[in-house]
């Protein structure tokens, strides 16, 4: 028996991915489908990040919010082929009264909140800016937080596989 020689086997056709408007639409017309499955995934969600924050949920919003900048700086530094530690706080980083505002929390729970994350390691203040805690080019506050974000992995993982579904179907239907 012979094989079929490798330039002659048929390609699988490459689809044409839907736009986000298009999913959105998706989403829409199969609103049970879809809210039942990010309902299912947020409930778990801020379950568990409750747990791992002992109920505090003032806490993760701010640590997000100073990751989220974090982040961004990572890949900038990285496309520079720089280090984040030399990175500047203030492109790293946000003020207390920027957090008061960016998540609607009061000023001065925001300030004890931070208070307590620096106490923990987590966070600590450059220039006025609140930073997280580096040691080396990874953030201290990961370490502590680890089985957190591999739970989120896999439950973002499902979400998108459940929701991937979703969109797929509607398009079998066309």
């Amino acid at each position: 028996m012979y094989d079929t020689p490798a330039h002659s086997r048929a390609k699988p056709a490459r689809t044409r991915r839907p736009t986000a408007a298009e999913v959105a639409a998706i989403f829409e017309a199969d609103y049970l489908g879809y809210q039942y499955r990010l309902v299912e995934f947020l409930a778990e969600h801020l379950a568990d990040v409750s747990r791992t924050f002992d109920g505090d949920m003032h806490a993760p919003v701010i640590l997000t919010n100073i990751g989220q900048v974090s982040l961004q700086a990572t890949a900038a530094a990285r496309d520079g082929g720089k280090s984040l530690g030399d990175t500047p706080a203030d492109r790293r980083g946000m003020t207390a009264c920027r957090l008061a505002d960016v998540t609607g929390i009061p000023r001065e729970t925001v300030r004890r909140k931070l208070a307590g994350m620096a106490e923990r390691g987590w966070i600590e203040r450059q220039d006025g800016y609140w930073v997280l805690t580096l040691a080396g080019e990874e953030a201290r506050v990961r370490q502590d937080i680890l089985p957190l974000h591999r739970r989120s992995l896999q439950r973002a993982a499902r979400l998108y596989c459940q929701l991937d579904e979703v969109v797929k179907a509607a398009s079998l239907q066309k």
